[in-house]
């Protein structure tokens, strides 16, 4: 099954037609139907909009295994043999594994998205990869939270080196490991009581390009951490100049229809940037015995994350 088209911007005048044309082809595809059809619902003829809405609600019913926790800490799921089995094989068409090649050979900004402690490992190693091939890029920009380590990340952190209990500190550690030894880098930060409330930003002058890690706040500080609206609105906010207009971001490939879609909605939308998203690569992704292992509930998670953000991108493109 051959990958979907998913969102991108380019700053043409018809962006937004062609990505809610991606959107509903997406959504109305045969991937989806037999998911949808695997759990015990019927789409039925509905329209686009309200297609979405109502494969929104069904998707939190039947694919939300988080409730709310961080992925690792996520229920296991109760599926079939046969569900497991065919979420699995409709993962490409659905664009949950990954695109590893830009479209384009010179970017602003490669944006790497946090996550967990082994996203802080692989990404940059992606990131290096992409320039020893040749792609051309003047900044990269690890985005992340202060969200500290939770159920096995901690000793997973022990395991691959990392030093430190937090999101921040494992991006820190990838991108000494990818493009180091860094030194010591220049710090501006804005700490409070709450971990959640603040941020901090560390740059490394490197030969490569210029090297970030950022630590965003969360912009509902008391109820959770910073999310990848989060992330990217702070970014977005805050870089260095207005010279920075072409993004590349790179994430994990079981995330890339999520992360496509939100990263069109903030930075394309009310930022007017460039942006575009690929998976890392399965030898950036190889971590041996600790690799990652994605099971079929990670894939109907991520899904159940991808459609909302579909429909959220879909709404406000179709408001303008």
């Amino acid at each position: 099954m051959h990958a979907p088209t998913l969102p991108f911007w380019c700053g043409r005048s018809d962006d937004a037609e062609r990505t809610v044309a991606a959107i509903d082809l997406w959504a109305s595809g045969e991937a989806i139907a037999r998911l949808v059809s695997a759990f015990g619902g019927e789409s039925g003829r509905r329209s686009p909009g309200p297609f979405l809405e109502w494969l929104d609600l069904f998707a939190a019913r039947h694919w939300d295994f988080r409730r709310g926790r961080e992925r690792n800490l996520a229920d296991a799921g109760e599926l079939t043999a046969g569900q497991e089995r065919l979420i699995l094989a409709l993962a490409p068409g659905l664009g949950l594994s990954g695109v590893e090649r830009p479209m384009g050979g010179r970017y602003d900004v490669i944006i790497l998205t946090g996550g967990m402690v082994r996203a802080g490992i692989v990404k940059p190693r992606f990131a290096a990869e992409l320039l020893a091939g040749g792609l051309v890029a003047d900044h990269i920009v690890f985005l992340g939270a202060f969200r500290p380590f939770a159920g096995d990340e901690l000793e997973l952190a022990r395991a691959l080196g990392v030093e430190g209990d937090n999101e921040f500190s494992a991006m820190v550690t990838g991108m000494q490991r990818a493009f180091g030894p860094l030194g010591e880098p220049t710090v501006t930060e804005g700490l409070a009581d709450d971990p959640n409330a603040s941020w901090r930003e560390s740059v490394w002058e490197s030969p490569i390009a210029r090297l970030s890690v950022v630590a965003a706040p969360s912009s509902d500080p008391q109820r959770r951490r910073a999310n990848s609206i989060d992330t990217y609105r702070f970014w977005a906010k805050h870089r260095r100049g207005a010279l920075e207009r072409s993004v590349l971001q790179v994430t994990t490939p079981v995330y890339v229809p999520y992360q496509a879609a939100a990263a069109v909605e903030v930075l394309g939308l009310e930022f007017g940037l460039r942006v575009e998203t690929v998976g890392v690569s399965a030898t950036a992704s190889d971590l041996g015995a600790l690799s990652q292992p994605f099971l079929a509930t990670h894939h109907l998670q991520e899904l159940r994350a991808a459609i909302g953000a579909m429909r959220s991108l879909r709404s406000k493109l179709t408001r303008q």
